[in-house]
Order: structure tokens, then sequence, then C-alpha cells
């Protein structure tokens, strides 16, 4: 049985168990349309094993039923493996350092390591670029805490209470280790879409006392895109001329997953919930998490190297909606 067999053995035995879990009144397939936030023929498929589930939503059917792979491992079909998860409540900013400072951790062991590398593919901005800008990073964490905790406070107090010189340093400490680290990075053309998207929002609901944070917010996916092109141009980044790799997908990808390898011990990091992630360094997670890479690589274009033509365009369509945003914050002040 290769792999993608297997998993849709594993996704038909989940729905199994969740038919179990529900009462007869309740349908499978609107039960899980409404968890999955999805529609009824996109539920479906997934049921008749037409679609495979992503991860973060088996992450979520899973945690809404209370189903465990440990509960189901009489099943030989079945893998269990556990993971790593920090809760982060930014009214305690102590929890968030903590996530930082284990990230830092985990990132310097794999640049010590002998041949280490890094391979992600980016939903969204990923955070190696966005903590390279301070502003941006804190309006990212100021929406996702309103969304989460009801945080009634303004922006301008929420980005005061968190600004430290220590969280600054963990945010410098962590971009820099990135850059020693070979890397391939794989985005879409609507990478930035979702901070885009997030920016218009708030400034129509009043959010921003002025147009200047913002604007200022715009600036900064412009100068992530600037470096990156830079990047992506030279096949290398930062000082030390560490080897570099950007793909285009043509492909919209459903989350965001970082693989780092390390002297033959790899674990993988699952973005869940804009700002957190789950840590697994179960090695058939991180092998089948590397296979989908590295076809996906394959069947996306690299924009490195002699691709002048393919990469301008690329980066110069992003800025043309980046600047479209700002006019209409313009035009919204």
């Amino acid at each position: 049985m290769d792999i993608l067999e297997n998993n849709f053995e594993i996704q038909n035995l989940l729905f199994e168990e969740i038919q179990k879990n529900i009462s007869s009144q309740y349908l499978l397939v609107d039960v899980v349309s409404d968890i999955l936030e999805t529609g009824r023929d996109s539920a479906y498929r997934r049921i008749r094993g037409e679609k495979q589930l992503s991860i973060k939503e088996t992450y979520m059917l899973c945690k809404h039923f209370h189903i465990s792979f440990d509960t189901l491992m009489g099943n030989k079909a079945l893998h269990s493996f556990d993971c790593l998860y920090h809760p982060i409540n930014l009214s305690v900013p102590d929890e968030y350092n903590r996530y930082m400072h284990a990230l830092l951790k985990n990132i310097q062991q794999v640049k010590n390591a002998s041949k280490p590398s890094i391979h992600l593919s980016a939903s969204d901005i990923p955070i190696f670029h966005l903590i390279t800008q301070k502003e941006l990073t804190f309006f990212k964490l100021y929406t996702w805490t309103q969304s989460v905790y009801d945080y009634n406070n303004t922006l301008d107090n929420f980005m005061k209470g968190v600004d430290t010189p220590d969280l600054t340093r963990l945010y410098d400490q962590i971009s820099s280790n990135y850059e020693l680290i070979p890397s391939a990075e794989i985005w879409t053309e609507n990478t930035i879409m979702s901070t885009l998207n997030l920016i218009h929002y708030y400034v129509e609901i009043g959010s921003f006392s002025s147009r200047d944070l913002p604007l200022l917010l715009c600036e900064q996916v412009l100068l992530i895109l600037d470096k990156l092109q830079k990047w992506t141009e030279r096949g290398e980044k930062g000082k030390h001329s560490t080897p570099f790799k950007f793909y285009i997908s043509e492909m919209e990808l459903e989350n965001t997953y970082i693989l780092m390898k390390r002297s033959g011990i790899n674990n993988c990091v699952v973005k869940l919930f804009t700002i957190n992630s789950l840590n697994i360094s179960d090695k058939e997670f991180c092998r089948e998490t590397e296979n989908w890479l590295t076809k996906l690589s394959e069947r996306s274009a690299m924009l490195c190297g002699n691709m002048e033509k393919e990469r301008f365009k690329y980066f110069n369509t992003q800025r043309q909606k980046v600047r479209i945003l700002m006019d209409k914050i313009h035009d919204l002040f």
C-alpha cells in the first residue's frame, strides 16, 4: 500500500469513528461541513475518499470529537504520534516569549547541525520574514488576540504592551539564524493576501486612528518583498551567501508547513491559528511531509537563476497588490 492509499484508509477510519460519536438525527456530511466550514459537496468528497483531509482538517475533527489516534491503535492502518503545542494567550506576555524562545532554540539546533536545511510551503508570509518587520508582526498578533480572546484594548495599547527589548532580540536572533540555514520556500500568487486583507478589514472597521500605521504596515510588506526578490535573484540569502531557492506554486496551499532537517533528525512545524503551531518530530510524518514538499517543488516554478522575466512579473504583481491597498487606505481617511 502506498502513502496516498494508506492516508485515505486512515481518513475512512476517522470518519467511521466520527459516525459513532454523532446522534442519529444528524447527517455525517452536515456535521463535517459545519466543523470544517466548507460546503456539503466538499465534505462529501472527503467522506467518500475523493479528496484527502489536510493535516489541519484532521486536527479540527479529532479535537472536536475528542478522538486521539491512540484510541484507534487497534487498527494497524493508523499511526499515532505525539506533538508539541504551546497555547498562547497574549494577555500574558511571558507565554508568547516562551513560545518564541522555543522557536529560537529549535532553529539554532538546526543551524548548528551538519547539513542543515529548511523547506517550507507558505500559505501566509512565513514567520522568518514577518518578524523582520516589528509593527507588522505586532499587528498580526493583535488581530489573532482579538479573534481568539476577545481582546478589547486598542491596537496602540496592545503594541506598547508587547514591544519589549527581549522580544526584539528574539526576533533578530531567529531571523539571523534563518539566514544561515540553506532553505527552499514555496509561495503562491496569494501568499501575501491574507495579511493585506487583514489590514484592509481593520482599516474599514476603524481600528486605526490615522492612515499612518496601516500605510506603514503596507510599506513593511513591500520591504519583505524587496528582500525576498534580492535573495531570489542571487539564489542566496543574507550576508553569508547561504543557498536559497524560491518557488511559485499554481496550486493554492491549504497551510504552512516548515520542515527542518538536521543531522538525520527532522521535525515539522505546522502553522495553526495565524501565529501558533504544532511541532512534530515523528519520522513517518516528517518523511511524508518531505515527500509532499519535494513533489510540490517539482510542480512549481523556481524563480532563481536566469528566470528574470518570471521573477520580475511575480514580484511586480505582488507590489501592485500592496499599492492598490495603499490607494484604498488614502481614500478611506
